[in-house]
């Protein structure tokens, strides 16, 4: 049985049901079978009303739900030619993430958590100008797997995986796409994958993060002013990650294991506190620095700072989003 509506959305609810009752021939001008995913207000919730499912409506009237309408992969594909043809496109954020160790008090599937949850609520307050694949749960790990359970894949292999959904993405006619990466060591096989598929295809393809442990540059200064533990607190199963989860999972973090090592390296042009830049990158073995796994003080973390990071970096990345899909995508010029 549904859940009766909310008298705040009743409205806009009873607008969507009209005007899925109109006789077809009465819809308005060029309006599409799956347009509703997209345009009609009612089938985005309110930003942050988590875990509502917004309603859909087909050209019968009857009333289905689509739950995750900024889902690429719930969309049918009449629904997803409707999103082509839309000016402007929506954006589409591919995800890749880890299955690694975060010390002994976060799950393994920890970076992927925190990709999937960020994700999800920028694309409800996207409200339909970002799509948003299903992460790729693993990566480039192979300086974790002196700690059990951690999978990890080659370069080339995931070098080339990635770069073949991007460009399976562009080939349908998407042109602004965002890879967006949920653990550290991804990096560089991100920025590679998105250059082959502006190369190949033609598309604008740049890649980013919302994880502020793996880049922090979107909330960089809410980051290194709120946090509690100090230089060396943010780095990996820290307190940013384990706060985060806090807010997101708190089942799954177990705080009277959490612990603060902040015994990595601080040189004139080197250090592992992400807020603060190196002039030159290098990835150890993780178990040659980190006894448990943990590189920062997951033990300063809290649930309040958890959400305050979540809002900032939703807020900041839809605003990214929308600025992203503003570059016109320019011809080429030949000058030979």
């Amino acid at each position: 049985m549904r859940a009766p509506a909310r008298s705040s959305a009743t409205s806009s609810r009873a607008s969507c049901l009209a005007s899925a009752h109109r006789p077809r021939g009465a819809r308005a001008a060029g309006e599409a079978v799956g347009r509703a995913v997209f345009q009609v207000g009612c089938d985005f919730p309110p930003a942050g009303a988590r875990g509502r499912a917004p309603q859909r409506h087909t050209p019968q009237g009857e009333i289905r739900m689509a739950k995750e309408p900024w889902r690429y992969d719930h969309l049918t594909w009449p629904e997803m030619k409707a999103a082509l043809a839309r000016r402007p496109q929506p954006v589409v954020a591919i995800p890749i993430g880890a299955v690694e160790d975060h010390g002994p008090h976060l799950s393994l599937s920890t970076d992927n958590d925190i990709l999937e949850g960020l994700l999800a609520e920028c694309g409800r307050r996207a409200a339909g100008d970002l799509l948003v694949l299903p992460v790729i749960p693993f990566g480039l790990d192979e300086h974790h797997m002196d700690f059990p359970g951690t999978i990890t894949v080659d370069i080339q292999t995931t070098l080339a995986y990635l770069a073949q959904v991007a460009i399976s993405v562009a080939r349908h006619g998407f042109t602004h796409l965002l890879i967006v990466n949920g653990h550290g060591s991804n990096a560089s096989i991100c920025d590679l994958a998105a250059r082959e598929c502006v190369l190949k295809t033609g598309a604008i393809c740049a890649a980013t993060t919302v994880n502020a442990a793996v880049n922090p540059a979107l909330v960089a200064d809410v980051l290194d002013a709120e946090r509690r533990g100090g230089f060396g607190s943010v780095g990996h199963a820290c307190e940013y990650e384990t706060a985060v989860m806090l807010h997101l999972h708190p089942e799954r973090v177990q705080m009277d294991k959490a612990a603060r090592d902040v015994g990595q390296l601080k040189l004139k042009y080197f250090n592992w506190d992400y807020p603060e830049p190196s002039a030159y990158s290098w990835q150890d073995w993780w178990s040659r620095f980190s006894q448990d796994g943990i590189c920062g003080d997951a033990a300063a973390a809290t649930p309040d700072f958890g959400r305050r990071m979540f809002e900032v970096t939703v807020e900041r990345f839809v605003e990214l989003v929308r600025e992203f899909r503003s570059i016109p995508l320019r011809p080429r010029v030949d000058h030979h």
